[in-house]
């Protein structure tokens, strides 16, 4: 009896149409999962035998060529899970299996050799001993039945420890092992320190690789050789053949939700991935997301915490002050640096100790206006202010040239001399980058060596390496940077931490606002003092008040929390409720807001038992890459159920459980 297989390709094959159905030939041991090469019109295709059927089609069916060697053919655990996103996240399964594949099995026939062992190229400290808390931590992690773990640790408290003690249980099961990570620029350290206590073969994920090195890294993954995998988000979608658990650092961290269809968050994929294999993740932070403490404490997850900071000093939290910037003006200093802050660099400067300034904006300004008429130079295509910067790296290169750059699109055009509106000479910069920022620092310190980190300087695969190695051998003396420093990273020499405008993000009318001001400032402020207990942060800000501001000053998570949680609760924000935000686009503005209108009467419709709030809004970039945006938001138990009801929803952004509502 012949046998049918559903094939899944990466690619769209018809509207409304999911899979092809294929006749399995007889000679062919094929099973689900298994890459295959089919027919697809005049040329061939490869993709997934998704299902296999020995039901004949109504239709004439050709059969499937072969199947494709040495490929990274989906476990049954990856077609589940590939399913259980697509259904999700309401994204075509064709979409969501890209997440699966590396990219030259999709384009190309030569498959790539086994991918080389990294080698260390660093000298490292011998592992130290856990505390009496690390220990306790880990033994009520390894007698719990539960599947998630949060494991909130203050800054410095040595959870990449707990880590390395867990990986090393799996692997001498012969097990592997995943390692989540945020940020590309912690890969250095985190490779660093697994490497120094563990030979086993491992392989590195992230977004900078070359489709071929994401090959090579895939297949040794699939076949078992890679026996640690470190990486960003999509690492948890690597071909494992005996995962044993899920280590996710910085579990707050932004960057692992996806920005673009499948918009999935990295937790709630983990949680699943850990369900369907029956094993466990682990998710650490010094400043866990609301939603993942709350689950915490109603025992949905286990809850582990360290309070004390490790390692051979016992180091104390770093002190912190917070300096009002409206004082700074009423005595006339007009400087980005308040009087405390520069008296604390130059004290850091002449004792030769490291300092980290922190301004999650980079750039030199945040806009150029005209002084004569008001008029703002915006991006034609965005509609935003276009921010300025004195040197401009493009494609690798360095022009020293004033230019402003839209960072919403990327483009880039020369500082007008005269206002296009009323012809004025009067050409001013306002606002504050990190740019900015390392340009003043130097004027006043002309002697310090200065690095600056954010996406204008760390553009290729090795820059944040090799400010990392900088730092560490002693070449830099003031560190400034954007959020990529802020997460994570262990810098044992800086021992004071200025954050030189702390307001920026506050204002954002997004319900995460306060959340997200309070995790950088804290993460932030935990760079220093991490091996002494010279540990100074100074916080500037314009609003010393702010609960946000407050909490994390005294780096009390626990009584932000308390804040926060009571705010979530009297607006139906989550964890006490679920969002999907739809984002609807037109060229024209009128269409676009007709689109909103009609999706909301229709949503209305299936809102019988108005359980649900509906709402719409422009877009906070109400013009972005020449189209105009607006967005609904559905708020209630589940607006899954209620979108699930629509129809028509291929040209709208679905983004379910948004990390911002803006």
């Amino acid at each position: 009896m012949p046998l049918f297989a559903e094939v899944l390709l990466p690619q769209k094959v018809g509207f409304n149409q999911q899979v092809l159905t294929y006749e399995i030939p007889d000679f062919l041991n094929i099973k689900r999962g298994h890459i295959v090469e089919v027919p697809l019109r005049s040329h061939s295709a490869k993709g997934v035998v998704f299902n296999i059927s020995s039901k004949k089609p109504a239709f004439n069916t050709k059969p499937i060529t072969r199947i494709v060697e040495n490929a990274p053919h989906l476990e049954i655990w990856q077609l589940n899970l590939l399913e259980w996103i697509s259904d999700y996240y309401f994204c075509p399964l064709f979409k969501t299996l890209k997440l699966f594949l590396p990219v030259p099995f999709v384009k190309k026939k030569k498959l790539i050799a086994d991918m080389p062992e990294a080698k260390s190229v660093y000298e490292f400290d011998p592992k130290h001993m856990l505390n009496d808390q690390q220990k306790s931590v880990l033994k009520k992690y390894a007698t719990s039945d539960k599947k998630v773990a949060l494991l909130h640790g203050i800054t410095g408290s040595g959870k990449t420890e707990i880590y390395l003690h867990i990986a090393d249980e799996h692997l001498k099961n012969g097990m592997q092992v995943l390692m989540l990570i945020p940020e590309i620029s912690l890969t250095t350290q985190t490779v660093q320190r697994f490497e120094e206590h563990f030979k086993e073969s491992m392989v590195v994920i992230h977004s900078q690789l070359t489709p071929k090195e994401k090959e090579k890294a895939w297949m040794k993954i699939h076949k078992g050789e890679a026996k640690i995998v470190i990486g960003s988000r999509s690492a948890i979608f690597a071909p494992f053949t005996n995962l044993g658990v899920i280590i996710m650092d910085e579990e707050h961290d932004s960057s692992y939700k996806q920005d673009q269809a499948p918009r999935y968050n990295t937790m709630d994929v983990a949680v699943k991935l850990a369900n369907i294999l029956d094993i466990k993740v682990i998710a650490g932070s010094a400043t866990p997301s609301l939603e993942t403490y709350y689950k915490a404490l109603k025992n949905e997850y286990q809850l582990l915490e360290l309070t004390e900071r490790a390692g051979k000093l016992g180091t104390k939290l770093p002190n912190t002050h917070i300096v009002d910037l409206r004082e700074e003006l009423h005595k006339k200093n007009y400087s980005i640096f308040s009087e405390k802050m520069h008296a604390e660099l130059t004290n850091k400067l002449e004792t030769m100790e490291q300092s980290l300034l922190f301004l999650n904006r980079r750039g030199a300004a945040s806009a150029v206006i005209c002084r004569d008429c008001g008029y703002v130079a915006k991006c034609a295509k965005c509609e935003v202010p276009m921010t300025y910067h004195r040197r401009v790296t493009i494609e690798n290169s360095v022009y020293n040239s004033e230019r402003i750059i839209c960072h919403h699109c990327g483009l880039i055009e020369k500082v007008p001399v005269r206002c296009p509106k009323c012809q004025s000479h009067y050409i001013k910069y306002i606002g504050l980058g990190t740019q900015k920022v390392e340009e003043e620092l130097i004027k006043i310190f002309p002697k310090a060596r200065v690095i600056r980190a954010d996406r204008d300087t760390v553009k290729t695969r090795n820059a944040f390496k090799e400010i990392y190695l900088a730092l560490q051998n002693n070449k830099v003396d003031v560190l400034i940077g954007t959020q990529m420093v802020a997460i994570g990273l262990h810098l044992p020499k800086i021992n004071f931490v200025g954050v030189v405008l702390a307001d920026l993000g506050l204002t954002i009318p997004n319900f995460r606002s306060s959340e997200r001001t309070f995790q950088l400032l804290t993460q932030v402020a935990g760079r220093a003092g991490r091996e002494s207990d010279m540990g100074e942060v100074i916080i500037q800000t314009y609003l010393p008040n702010h609960y946000a501001i407050q909490t994390a000053a005294k780096h009390d998570f626990k009584k932000f929390y308390d804040y926060e949680i009571e705010i979530r609760k009297e607006l139906n924000y989550p964890p006490f409720s679920k969002l999907i935000k739809l984002t609807f686009k037109d060229k024209n503005s009128t269409n676009c807001l007709k689109k909103v209108h009609n999706f909301i009467t229709e949503l209305e419709k299936n809102n019988t038992d108005q359980l649900h709030n509906i709402t719409s809004y422009p877009s906070i970039i109400p013009k972005l890459k020449q189209m105009f945006r607006w967005h609904i938001l559905i708020t209630g138990p589940d607006p899954r159920s209620l979108l699930k009801k629509c129809e028509n929803l291929e040209e709208i952004n679905i983004d379910v459980d948004p990390i911002s509502t803006v």
